[in-house]
């Protein structure tokens, strides 16, 4: 039995495969396998794959019809032999003692699951983001309170405040525990599945050991899910957002993160609208601010910012708030398309 199994799902990316997979290989801890899931890719990253295969023992090659990456990474948990589980993205890179130091930190605490730090990498610059904890074993109440709570959201609905990205590639999780609360990825969403999943393993540990390495290098690229238009973003983001209402309900924490998914649920509908103002290439103005409208008009929405106190709020968000809350659909749309173009613009940077 290796002691770490490391799942990686593949798809179209044979620009940045060779380099994922040879900061795996590198890796100082040697006790590994590493599983390669190719979810049908048309490029030639099946190549690649195979190649590695040839060179590498370690290496297992799972070759499968397109089902996207929840169906993958739930292939490769099906065949993962290893002690613990980790998953690396294919178009990301690690550093070669990531592994070694969080099997060590994980084993000597005996915890469920071991979390660690990250560098965010864009086309012209590095950022290194750390866990806000000062401790470095986290309790039931930590798990909840400061884990889950900050993935869900901010502690308000202002621009700049923590937020904890839930992304599965930043863990090792035991497998035994993997398999005796049946973790899966959600086969119903095609974006945000590892939150899903994060969430769920993380309300049913009983402890988290915090590895403060800088590990992980997740690459933002141009033509990246989190950078283009969605055509069907606002019914993925419901069906994750109830799947989160499900689990925190399930495990009887729904009213301590009440307010969370409170705030959760405005920024949903700001992302959607800001996601269809993105979209003037497919959509004409008139449905776009049709849209527009129906998000403006939804009953929890309104509900919410009914409730909502905003004093203490920085102006822009006050002004977004409002806008929301009197329902000024032009406003909402102009002040998103503006957004979008500057953003756009600095990434091009």
């Amino acid at each position: 039995m290796p002691r770490i199994s490391i799942i990686v799902p593949i798809f179209n990316v044979e620009d940045y495969l060779y380099k994922c997979i040879e900061s795996l290989r590198a890796q100082t801890l040697k006790d590994i396998e590493i599983i390669l899931v190719n979810d049908g890719s048309t490029d030639s990253s099946l190549a690649i794959c195979r190649s590695f295969v040839d060179k590498d023992k370690r290496i297992k090659l799972i070759n499968k019809v397109n089902g996207g990456v929840s169906s993958a990474r739930n292939a490769g948990l099906d065949i993962a032999r290893g002690q613990y589980v980790g998953f690396v993205d294919p178009d990301d890179w690690i550093e070669p003692d990531m592994f070694n130091n969080m099997y060590h930190t994980i084993s000597m605490t005996n915890t469920d699951i071991c979390i660690c730090n990250y560098f965010i990498e864009y086309p012209q610059r590095s950022i290194a983001t750390l866990l806000p904890f000062k401790q470095d074993l986290l309790d039931r109440a930590d798990i909840v309170n400061g884990l889950i709570a900050n993935m869900l959201s901010g502690q308000t609905l202002d621009s700049g405040e923590l937020l904890i990205m839930g992304s599965v590639w930043r863990l090792l999780i035991r497998n035994d525990f993997v398999h005796k609360h049946k973790l899966r990825f959600p086969l119903e969403v095609p974006l945000m599945e590892d939150l899903v999943f994060v969430v769920n393993a993380l309300l049913n540990a009983r402890s988290v050991s915090i590895d403060n390495g800088l590990y992980y290098h997740y690459v933002i690229r141009r033509g990246s899910a989190v950078n283009r238009y969605r055509r069907n973003l606002y019914e993925c983001e419901m069906k994750v957002f109830n799947l989160l209402n499900e689990a925190l309900d399930r495990h009887g924490v729904y009213n301590d993160l009440k307010d969370r998914m409170d705030y959760r649920y405005v920024n949903l509908c700001l992302n959607v609208i800001a996601n269809e103002a993105r979209s003037t290439d497919n959509l004409c103005f008139r449905h776009v601010v049709e849209f527009i409208n129906h998000r403006c008009v939804d009953t929890k929405l309104k509900d919410i910012l009914s409730r909502l106190e905003v004093k203490g709020y920085t102006f822009k968000k006050r002004l977004v708030l409002t806008a929301l809350k009197r329902e000024w659909r032009i406003f909402l749309y102009l002040y998103y398309s503006g957004l979008n173009w500057l953003r756009g613009r600095a990434f091009s940077k």
